[in-house]
Order: structure tokens, then sequence, then C-alpha cells
């Protein structure tokens, strides 16, 4: 027996081994949606902290100064956090990014416009990033069932589209683009940086007093 097409209805006077075939495969197609990035979140933890303890141990034995210690590291946690942020479209990074952000802030009141540039172009970045059009698809998958004719949409895109690369040949760049995203990725990446900058300020400006 010839499996269901699920993109097709089922024929009248169906059997009822073929009414099952065709069940079957429209509950495949259902579930067979995009799937959002997975990000090895741990290993991205645990390289971040085994290179700020070598980083750390190598400067403290050279007998450098608290600053000079963590400055680096900020710099580390901003660049590791921010591509995850980027490429994964994990949100808990670009918290993660933003506040060691804030931290070189702290360090260097001066590098907060550097920082905003530096957040703007990596909010860019997502506005085109393939991880996170997925996270949305797969967002928009499971906010409510599928009906009969989006199930048979998804399945057309599955057997047309290669999903692994989230890109499809022929299909312009404006059409990934999201301008919302972009916004909402630099208000994650700038939020804690600002805030430490305002407190700074706020700081001087009550000594002043």
């Amino acid at each position: 027996m010839t499996a269901a097409d699920p993109l097709a209805g089922l024929r009248p006077g169906a059997s009822p081994a073929e009414a099952e075939s065709f069940a079957e495969s429209r509950m495949r197609l259902a579930t067979a949606g995009p799937t959002p990035p997975r990000v090895p979140m741990r290993r991205v933890v645990l390289w971040s902290a085994v290179v700020l303890a070598v980083e750390s141990a190598v400067m403290l034995a050279a007998d450098r100064s608290l600053d000079e210690v963590l400055l680096p590291g900020y710099l580390i946690l901003m660049a590791a956090f921010g591509l995850v942020f980027c490429l994964g479209a994990v949100t808990v990074a670009g918290f993660a990014a933003g506040a060691a952000a804030a931290g070189l802030v702290v360090l260097q009141p001066d590098a907060l416009l550097p920082l905003l540039a530096g957040a703007a172009a990596l909010a860019l970045g997502c506005g085109i990033a393939p991880g996170w059009a997925r996270v949305e698809a797969w967002q928009a998958a499971h906010a409510r069932p599928l009906t009969a004719e989006e199930e048979a949409a998804v399945g057309q895109r599955a057997l047309s589209v290669d999903r692994s690369r989230g890109w499809s040949r022929g299909v312009r760049l404006r059409n990934y683009w999201r301008g919302d995203r972009v916004v909402a990725a630099f208000l994650v990446l700038a939020f804690h940086p600002c805030m430490a900058a305002f407190s700074l300020w706020f700081i001087d400006w009550t000594h002043g007093r």
C-alpha cells in the first residue's frame, strides 16, 4: 500500500487503512515545522570560564592591576555571548553581553559610545540572522494548532526547502529583514551599559551638590 499524499484530500470511500495512513501523514506534517537553533550554552559558559581563568592567572602573574585584569575579561564575555545572541537567538546571552558591556563602562566611562555603536552593528546582524528567523517561525508554529491548509503549506515547504540552512535560494535578502527584531536586539544589548553610564553620572551629580 502506498503512503498517503498529505497535500491531497482523502478520497471519498477510502478504506480504514488509507484513512489511518492519511492521518499519520498529516500528523507528521503538523510536527515537521521549523526547529529553533540548538546552542550548547553549557559549552559556551564552560569555555568562557576557562579562558577567563587563564587570562586572569596570566595577568595577575604579570603583576597587573585589577582593572587591567577585568578589562579583557569583559571584552571576552562581550564577544562570546554577543555572537551567541546574534547567531543563536539566545536572549539570555544578549543580556549577558550587555552586562559585560556595563562592566566595561564602569571601568572606562568614555567607552559608552563605541559600545553603543557595536551594539547597533550586532543588532543589524540580528535583523538578517537565520537563527532568529528559525526561532520566530518555530514560535509561530507552536502558538496555536495548525489548520489543514497550514499543515499542507508546512509539508510543501519541508519538501522544497532545506531547513537546516534556514535560507532559500532565489529569495531576496529583504525578505529576511526584520526591523522590529533589530530594535529589540539593540535594546537588549544597550540597556545595561546605558544604565551603568546613567548610574555613574547620577553618582557624580549627587556628589557635586
